[in-house]
């Protein structure tokens, strides 16, 4: 005999799986977005590339499709919005397009007077009129917290054959505690590595800060047995955080380095999962 409810259930099932699909397409905002941060990639390609400590903006997404090789998305004249941990902090005007790294280009970018941007720090910027601004919910983990990051780190160590009895080795590259919304709830979100003789072992991870624990949400793992060069390294570093699309909830900008390349890929938490939802910025001399 028929039974109407089970039937009802397997006609919802692929509408809810395409329902599901269409809430995670990320449209993105409706202007391009930048990393801006001072060169310490290279330079000295072609001669025309900006120098080591030169400030750059790179181009990570832009809402119109265009061929690699186009530079329309870097404009000279143009005055830049200038964003860190969710608020605005100054602009910046494009002063020339320059050849970067092997493969694309970048653009030179002068900041406003007393603007400084400390060595190796990267901030994002953008002219896009959806983007929700926010102070800061970054701080810095306390004890507890970063016990529970050695943890999560090991949890995903451990599914690649290393010792539980290596936990005090781990190393913690960066990390931070974040909110991403208005809710109460707080991330973990940071790099950490264990080296053994053998190979070094990295995770990039996201975790959801409990009562008494951490729970992963996201975690990108590397395994790299060039302990001399790192030829096969892949190094996931946080940037920034920011919310692009001005849905309340905030984007999470983080940058892929391998040995002669890198990329920035953009995540977004739906439920309690993340899921990159862009990458752009893609760039080296392979």
């Amino acid at each position: 005999m028929n039974r109407p409810g089970c039937v009802l259930v397997l006609l919802l099932v692929p509408f809810l799986a395409q329902a599901d699909k269409e809430r995670t397409v990320w449209k993105g905002p409706d202007q391009p977005v930048y990393v801006v941060t001072q060169n310490n990639y290279g330079e000295d390609f072609g001669g025309t590339t900006p120098r080591f400590g030169d400030l750059i903006a790179i181009e990570i997404f832009n809402p119109k499709a265009r061929a690699d090789d186009d530079e329309s998305a870097y404009r000279p004249g143009e005055r830049l919005a200038l964003f860190a941990k969710g608020h605005k902090m100054g602009e910046v005007t494009v002063k020339r397009i320059a050849n970067f790294q092997c493969d694309s280009s970048a653009a030179l970018v002068s900041p406003d007077q007393g603007f400084h941007l400390q060595k190796d720090a990267k901030v994002l910027a953008s002219n896009a009129r959806s983007i929700r601004t926010h102070e800061s919910g970054q701080r810095h983990p306390d004890a507890q917290e970063r016990k529970y990051a050695v943890e999560l780190a090991m949890n995903e160590f451990r599914k690649h054959g290393v010792s539980a009895g290596m936990a005090s080795d781990v190393k913690i590259d960066r990390l931070i505690v974040t909110k991403i919304d208005e809710s109460n709830s707080q991330f973990l979100i940071g790099s950490l590595s264990l080296r053994t003789k053998s190979a070094l072992h990295e995770a990039f991870l996201i975790g959801k800060i409990g009562v008494s624990n951490a729970t992963a949400e996201l975690v990108q793992y590397n395994k790299s047995i060039d302990l001399t060069e790192a030829t096969d390294g892949e190094d996931y570093i946080f940037i920034d955080q920011l919310d692009l699309d001005g849905d309340g909830v905030d984007e999470t900008v983080v940058e892929l380095r391998g040995y002669e390349d890198e990329e920035f890929d953009i995540y977004k938490r739906y439920g309690g999962s993340w899921r990159e939802v862009h990458d752009g910025g893609v760039g080296g001399c392979d």
